[in-house]
């Protein structure tokens, strides 16, 4: 995992360079799976188009580097506010939750769409997982015990 240009690199490009860089330390499997990676993501800022990020997974390394204004051809685009961005990389939103909010704008060229989906799978925080599935147990659960009283009446 690498900052590329860390000395001069713009708050989102280090923002999302600790985001991936605790990610993948805290979880093995997860840094199988990027492992597995290969392409380039885009982050650009909303609210400065002169600010965007790319994240370049290239097997056993990841790269981070500020592009300013330029592209890569074909890459994903992730485009949000900053304050989207920091809720994705300290876990209080879902990077998809914030998609169908519209709060962040993906665009991919359709053969980018497991690329894409193995990304925001690296960035999806695993504890808001279980608390989502400890939740829905327990309303299967309540479902469960007010049907049994029901069906006793």
């Amino acid at each position: 995992m690498e900052l590329l240009g860390a000395d001069t690199a713009s708050g989102l490009a280090d923002l999302l360079h600790q985001f991936l860089e605790q990610t993948l330390d805290a979880s093995a499997e997860k840094a199988t799976d990027a492992r597995a990676l290969r392409g380039h993501l885009v982050v650009r800022a909303a609210e400065d188009e002169g600010i965007a990020v790319r994240i370049a997974f290239l097997g056993d390394r990841i790269e981070v580097s500020d592009l300013g204004a330029a592209s890569v051809a074909g890459a994903p685009t992730i485009q949000g506010d900053f304050l989207s961005v920091a809720h994705v990389t300290s876990g209080q939103a879902s990077p998809l939750a914030l998609v169908l909010r519209r709060q962040l704008r993906v665009r991919f060229p359709l053969t980018q769409l497991p690329f894409l989906w193995g990304v925001l799978g690296l960035m999806r925080i695993e504890e808001r997982r279980r608390h989502g599935l400890a939740l829905a147990l327990g309303v299967v659960l309540l479902v469960a015990l007010v049907l049994v009283f029901w069906l006793r009446s």
